[in-house]
């Protein structure tokens, strides 16, 4: 007897095979997490609500993460197809639930794009010494944003993870370097006088002051952390075996982990929390640009325009990750009747997703355009949306590997602790959490845009937005029922098939 782990009945969708490096599959996960853009929007909020236990808390936030990652990299070794969540909850648990998870993987893409345009429109200003940003001026930038954007993306895989490499090259290499200086002044006694030293107690969860603190920083570290995944959209392009690109995933959470602690005990350790003190990461006017205050502390006036700069690199790099993976997922629910045909066109010179790349790319402008004019904090509300929407496709993958693999994962420990019982634990604890987080939302206070109609606005950009999938779900039921059926993408589950040399 062996294990029969491959999923069948998986199509070919007209990608170039092997137009993506293993390395540059990794970049792709990492951009997507954007690390410059990230922090600067979410170090201060983070701080405010865990104080000096960030670290600690990033890492507990990490570890469910991580085993949705272990998820992807089984799931990936088995059907390298680029729809992802999407494929794999059909497969596993049934077409509604990948529709879902497909439709929350659009929204997730399409709302990390928003705050990425919001960041850009941001660091522009800085760097041109605007202090007031009309509307106009915010409409001009964005459109110029997302279609520089979404053209590159859309030239090919090749050349758009080529340009995302060197991206993200040189973001990492900024904040390294700004890490590296604010150690230099904290180790030389030129620290902000409101911070503390360097405490043990940082990484200590027992000090963590609250479960509520501990939840508003797990909200936070799952919006940084988010992203991993883009790399594995990208497994019909990437070279090598199905299972190497599955690696990239976790590769890259561990690379970004160890940048966010690395990166957030130094500024901590620097500029401290005193939310009274006007270069502490928790004071009203640095909270929405950490990155920008620490830079200038460190080198002077030059330092914000660097910081804006590193910043809008990150921002566009990680537009370009998301675009990508989000197309890829239209892509395969075209591929297999889930959304209109017209999503499955692959150009022929470029083998990419064309179509489907615009149609992400306009739909993140509408959106953003529409935030513009009601939002009162766009990156502060895209940030706690986007929440609702990454619990639910991460869960729906979770609980595709242990519904794919309960049937043949506990034949080893290591494989029914890695299939079936991380990732339950990865699903419970976010079905926990996108309960208690929908329920915050519900209050107009939350977030920064107050209600509509007595509902917080952020819970109407996350909540409300991710529910609109379930009536066009229905509403293409009715029209296209065949995938609904399970004729394009049957259920299947991994089982134990006899050798050739059995006997019978």
């Amino acid at each position: 007897m062996h294990e029969e782990t491959t999923m069948h009945g998986l199509k070919a969708k007209g990608l170039k095979k092997g137009s993506v490096s293993k390395s540059a599959a990794v970049t792709i996960g990492l951009a997507a997490t954007a690390p410059a853009y990230s922090l600067t929007g979410a170090l201060g909020y983070g701080a405010s609500e865990t104080g000096y236990q960030l670290p600690i808390v990033f890492i507990l936030s990490v570890i469910p993460m991580f085993f949705v990652a272990l998820s992807y990299k089984h799931l990936t070794t088995s059907a390298p197809d680029s729809g992802t969540v999407f494929t794999w909850g059909s497969k596993a648990i049934g077409p509604r639930f990948g529709w879902f998870g497909g439709w929350a993987l659009l929204l997730a893409s399409i709302l990390a794009g928003v705050a990425a345009t919001q960041i850009i429109v941001n660091a522009t200003a800085m760097i041109l010494n605007l202090e007031e940003t009309p509307l106009w001026f915010h409409f001009s930038i964005a459109v110029l944003f997302i279609f520089t954007t979404t053209y590159l993306t859309a030239l090919g895989a090749e050349e758009s993870s080529r340009t995302t490499m060197i991206l993200t090259i040189t973001q990492y290499g900024g904040l390294i370097t700004l890490a590296v200086f604010l150690f230099v002044r904290v180790l030389q006694g030129e620290a902000v006088s409101t911070a503390e030293p360097l405490s043990l107690d940082w990484v200590n969860p027992f000090a963590i002051s609250s479960f509520n603190a501990f939840l508003n920083g797990f909200l936070v570290a799952l919006f940084i952390f988010w992203g991993f995944d883009a790399s594995l959209a990208m497994s019909e392009e990437t070279e090598g075996s199905a299972e190497q690109a599955g690696r990239s995933g976790i590769i890259a959470m561990f690379i970004t982990v160890m940048t966010y602690v690395v990166f957030a005990t130094a500024a901590l350790a620097y500029a401290g929390i005193d939310t009274q003190d006007k270069s502490s990461l928790t004071f009203k006017d640095n909270i929405d640009s950490i990155i920008t205050v620490l830079a200038t502390d460190i080198i002077g006036t030059k330092g914000a325009l660097i910081a804006a700069l590193i910043i809008a690199i990150s921002a566009f790099s990680a537009t370009m990750s998301t675009i990508m993976p989000a197309a890829r997922a239209a892509l395969a629910m075209a591929t297999y009747r889930a959304i209109p045909r017209k999503f499955s066109s692959v150009n022929e010179t470029t083998q990419t997703p064309k179509f489907a790349t615009w149609a992400i790319g306009l739909m993140t402008l509408a959106i953003y355009l529409t935030l513009s004019l009601i939002s009162e904090s766009i990156v502060k509300d895209s940030i706690h949306s986007v929440s609702i929407a990454v619990c639910t496709y991460y869960t729906i993958a979770a609980l595709s590997c242990v519904l794919y693999f309960h049937r043949t994962a506990f034949n080893h420990w290591h494989t029914a602790l890695s299939q079936v019982i991380l990732p339950s634990i990865a699903a419970a604890i976010l079905i926990a959490v996108s309960i208690i987080q929908a329920w915050n939302m519900l209050d107009p206070s939350y977030g920064s845009s107050g209600s509509i109609a007595g509902i917080g606005t952020v819970f109407m950009i996350g909540v409300v937005t991710l529910l609109v999938g379930v009536p066009l779900m229905i509403l293409w039921n009715v029209h296209e029922p065949k995938f609904f059926r399970g004729e394009t993408l049957p259920l299947e589950r991994a089982h134990m098939v006899s050798n050739n040399h059995d006997k019978i």
